[in-house]
């Protein structure tokens, strides 16, 4: 992934971009207080912290992560003949995180950047390995760890319920993905902190911004370098 993850409304960026190094490798996924899948809130709820004797105010830093599930029985061949592939693939892909997310809640992302119909704001691409080889990798803003259950009081991570979700089928596809053949049992994950344009990552997954400075009533109007416009001036 490139060192800048953009959105629409503002533009993010973070101390490093995703490098395979980085990928956090899980031998099993942890177990459950109740069976199935995934929950996850937005960013919109942050923590922030100020510090009064600064002018500079802390906030969580935007958390993105990607899994990588791999083909390694697919059918490549097939798979370019298939018209509107890459439609299909994102289509499915986002069903199953989706679904996912009915039961955990690992969709992030402020209210005001989110749809019902997106999660995170999933970016999914497709890439051949080799003859037999196929991986799909979906990048999308997470909720930070532990994520909640929709319905019950239980906690867990993105990575363990994603896994679990892949183990149980909800990654084997039975419409024009089905070329696909069978997934590999096993999730690759990474994570990366991003913080939006004029803040700075600091400490792995805060940002820290200058606070807005507030003028006092009394105080000395700042000089304007560039006259106003004559409708603007008749407006005052």
């Amino acid at each position: 992934m490139a060192a800048s993850f953009h959105s629409p409304r503002r533009r993010l960026r973070s101390a490093a971009p995703f490098s395979r190094s980085e990928h956090f490798a899980y031998s099993y996924p942890m177990m459950l207080n109740t069976a199935s899948l995934l929950v996850l809130t937005a960013v919109g709820a942050a923590v922030v912290v100020v510090d009064a004797q600064s002018d500079e105010l802390t906030v969580p830093a935007v958390r993105v992560v990607r899994l990588q599930v791999d083909y390694r029985n697919a059918s490549v061949v097939d798979i370019q003949k298939i018209n509107k592939w890459n439609g299909i693939m994102r289509n499915s892909v986002l069903a199953s995180l989706k679904f996912i997310n009915k039961h955990w809640l690992i969709c992030g992302g402020s209210p005001r950047d989110t749809t019902p119909n997106d999660c995170g704001k999933a970016q999914v691409t497709g890439e051949i390995v080799d003859d037999s080889h196929y991986r799909i990798n979906v990048t999308f803003i997470a909720e930070r760890d532990p994520v909640k259950n929709a319905k019950v009081d239980a906690t867990s991570t993105v990575f363990a319920v994603a896994n679990i979700g892949l183990k149980g089928g909800i990654f084997q596809y039975t419409n024009a993905l089905k070329v696909l053949g069978k997934p590999s049992p096993q999730l690759v994950f990474d994570e990366a902190f991003f913080c939006y344009t004029g803040a700075t990552l600091v400490d792995g997954d805060m940002c820290r911004k200058p606070r807005a400075q507030r003028r006092l009533r009394d105080a000395p109007l700042t000089p304007m370098r560039v006259p106003l416009p004559l409708k603007q001036l008749l407006a005052l």
